[in-house]
């Protein structure tokens, strides 16, 4: 993870992995995108949205985050729920080498995103 740079916004990004290794995250596409002081995308059933910003350089605060209210099948809606979960966990951010990664306080990674094939 080379070069952290600012906030990257105006753009989209797939998600590639995450740390809640219990769900088949390639099962869903699930995308973050960010726009000038906010933060969204799909989760793995609903749409979710929110402030974002960008504290010092390389820190990260999401939040908070509100969401569309559709339902799912089981599996779906437990890995929205962790997705959700780690998104709140996020306190930093990496930009480089065509990955997005965030990251907890402790510097753990959380999520980590390419950039997205089909940006909006």
């Amino acid at each position: 993870m080379s070069g952290t740079q600012g906030l990257p916004w105006g753009t989209q990004w797939d998600l590639l992995r995450a740390a809640d290794e219990s769900v088949a995250w390639d099962s869903f596409r699930v995308t973050l995108g960010f726009q000038e002081g906010r933060a969204g995308g799909k989760a793995p059933v609903n749409n979710y949205f929110g402030i974002c910003r960008e504290d010092a350089p390389g820190e990260v605060a999401l939040g908070p985050l509100g969401m569309t209210m559709m339902a799912g099948p089981p599996e779906a809606m437990a890995a929205e729920m962790a997705y959700m979960k780690l998104l709140e966990e996020v306190r930093r951010f990496v930009v480089g080498d065509d990955l997005l990664t965030l990251l907890d306080d402790s510097g753990g990674s959380l999520l980590v995103f390419v950039p997205s094939a089909d940006p909006v």
